[in-house]
C-alpha cells in the first residue's frame, strides 16, 4: 500500500453476505481514496468471507482477519488493533456509504480540535417499506445535527449512529465497552468532553431489514439500553440532589425498577396522583405540580409527548428555571 492510509475503516461481519458487494463497492468509490478497510469476520456461516477475499485480489486496501473471540465488541478491538490510519471510521457490512463520505469527515477532521468526533445525517432504506419508528429515530437524530444539541440528548437515544462517525485513532478506546457498544462508546466520548462536529450532508445509507442485530440481540433491547444510560447518569451527571422521575408508562417504571436496584432514592411524579408496584414495593406517585415544592433538584422524564405537549412542557419546565442536559433530560 506504499505510506500509511489517512484513514482506517473497521468493520465487523457476521453473515452480510447478501448485502456485502454493495457495500465493498461504495467503498471502493469515494471521492477520497487513501484509506483501508479492516474488515473481522465474526463467525460467519454465509459467504461473507469469500466475497471479501475476491475483492482483496483487486484491492489491496482492503485486509480480512477472523475474530478468535465472539462479537462485535472483540471484533472491533481487532480491527482497531491492525488499524494503521490517523483517523479511524466504523462501518458495517449492510450499509452503504455516499460517495463524499470519507472526504467531508477528513476535511473536517484536519480542522478539528483533539477529543473532537465527526459525524454527519443518516438515512434509513430498505427493499420494503422502512418502519415508522425507523424513521423517527432517522430524523430525531437529524435534528441533533441540525440543532448541534448531541450532550442535551444523550439520556434519551444514541446521539451519534454507530456506523456514521471518525475520530483519531490516538482518541478512539475501545478497551472497556460493554453492549450496546455504540451507546457505550458515545458515552466514552461524552465523558471525555469530546466536542461534536457536525456535517450537514448524508453520511450513512442505513439499511433496515429483518436480519439485523438491533433487531434480534438482547444486547440492543430497550432494557440494555435503560440499564446502560441509568448507569452512566449515575456515575456523570447524578449529583445526589433530589432526584425527581417522572412517567409511570413502561419506561417509567423501567427506570423506577434499575434506580432501585441501585439504592437511589426518587420521587415519581405523573399527570395525576397514583401508586405504584415495583419489585415488591409500592411507591407513592405524586401530581407533577409537587415538583414546584422542591429547591435544586434534578429531573428525569420517562416519556415523550407529542411535539405541541413538549412545548408545553419546556415552557413548563423554563418557567421554573431548569434548563434541558443540566437540570433535566429525557429518557
Amino acid at each position: 500500500m506504499g505510506e500509511a492510509p489517512i484513514v482506517s475503516i473497521i468493520m465487523p461481519v457476521k453473515n452480510a453476505g447478501k448485502y456485502i458487494e454493495e457495500c465493498l463497492r461504495a467503498i471502493q468509490c469515494q471521492t477520497f481514496s487513501f484509506w483501508e478497510l479492516i474488515a473481522v469476520i465474526d463467525h460467519s456461516t454465509d459467504q461473507s468471507e469469500e466475497i471479501i477475499k475476491a475483492f482483496q485480489l483487486e484491492d489491496q486496501r482492503i485486509q480480512l482477519f477472523q475474530n478468535k473471540a465472539k462479537g462485535i465488541i472483540p471484533a472491533l478491538q481487532l480491527a482497531l488493533k491492525q488499524a494503521k490510519g490517523q483517523y479511524i471510521t466504523r462501518m458495517d457490512a449492510d450499509d452503504i456509504m455516499p460517495k463524499d463520505r470519507l472526504q467531508l469527515m477528513v476535511e473536517a477532521m484536519h480542522s478539528a480540535a483533539p477529543k473532537t468526533v465527526v459525524t454527519g445525517k443518516v438515512k434509513y432504506f430498505s427493499e420494503s417499506e422502512v418502519s415508522d419508528g425507523y424513521l423517527d429515530y432517522q430524523n430525531w437524530l437529524n435534528d441533533r445535527i441540525d440543532q448541534q444539541d448531541h450532550w442535551q440528548w444523550i439520556y434519551r437515544e444514541c446521539v451519534i449512529a454507530s456506523p456514521n462517525w471518525m475520530v483519531r485513532k490516538e482518541d478512539l478506546n475501545l478497551s472497556n465497552l460493554e453492549y450496546p457498544e455504540d451507546y457505550d462508546l458515545v458515552f466514552d466520548w461524552y465523558a471525555r468532553g469530546f466536542k461534536v462536529e457536525t456535517l450537514a450532508a448524508t453520511t450513512l445509507l442505513w439499511r433496515e431489514h429483518p436480519e439485523r442485530t438491533s433487531r434480534n440481540s438482547e444486547n440492543y433491547q430497550q432494557e440494555a439500553f435503560f440499564r446502560l444510560k441509568l448507569k452512566h447518569f449515575l456515575s456523570l451527571d447524578y449529583t445526589e440532589k433530589p432526584l425527581v422521575l417522572w412517567g409511570t408508562g413502561v419506561k417509567g417504571k423501567l427506570a423506577a425498577s434499575i434506580l432501585l436496584a441501585h439504592n437511589i432514592d426518587f420521587i415519581w411524579m405523573d399527570l395525576n396522583t397514583d401508586t405504584q408496584t415495583v419489585e415488591d414495593k409500592q411507591l407513592p406517585v405524586h401530581k407533577f405540580t409537587k415538583i414546584e415544592q422542591i429547591s435544586d433538584f434534578q429531573l428525569l422524564i420517562a416519556v415523550y409527548p407529542s411535539e405541541e405537549e413538549m412545548q408545553s412542557l419546556t415552557n413548563y419546565l423554563t418557567s421554573l428555571k431548569l434548563t434541558h442536559g443540566k437540570h433535566y433530560w429525557f429518557l
